[in-house]
């Protein structure tokens, strides 16, 4: 089926994933008009996106965890202080994101499936300890040290 209009989904699509490349959109509306085929455009689109996946981005975008003007110096190299890490894993240990998390644990499992008991004794206790310090708390058993005006 030829139909004499490009996909619009197809181009929006093209124009998201692969930015700032006006001519690789000019030469595909070019050929299309040639060829008038929409699954030819569609698998050329469909390539463009893939091999943008696999290109090194040309430049860098921050992830605004800081204040411009830092990330600006940390971006260019002139940033003397030493840079500050910012655990977007949610993992209490260094370097050990989810799917480390899950491995570890099925590890143990296979390893030693009694160490779970002492994992959810430290659970236990947490909570207990947890439920204990808002109970104090609420009743004011905790004293605040005098302000000093």
């Amino acid at each position: 089926m030829k139909t004499s209009h490009p996909s619009r989904l197809a181009l929006g699509l093209l124009h998201r994933f692969v930015p700032d490349d006006e001519p690789l959109a000019g030469d595909l509306l070019e050929e299309f008009g040639r060829r008038q085929s929409q699954s030819w455009l569609w698998r050329q689109v469909l390539m463009a996106v893939l091999l943008q996946a696999f290109r090194r981005p040309r430049d860098q975008r921050l992830l605004k965890l800081a204040e411009p003007a830092a990330a600006l110096e940390i971006v260019e190299g002139g940033c003397t202080s030493p840079r500050k890490t910012v655990n977007l894993t949610a993992s209490p240990i260094a370097g050990i994101g989810g799917l480390g998390l899950v491995v570890l644990a099925f590890l143990v499992t296979i390893v030693s499936p009694q160490a779970w008991w002492i994992v959810l004794a430290g659970v236990l206790a947490g909570v207990l300890l947890g439920l204990a310090l808002l109970l104090i708390r609420r009743r004011g058993v905790v004293s605040t040290p005098p302000r000093l005006h």
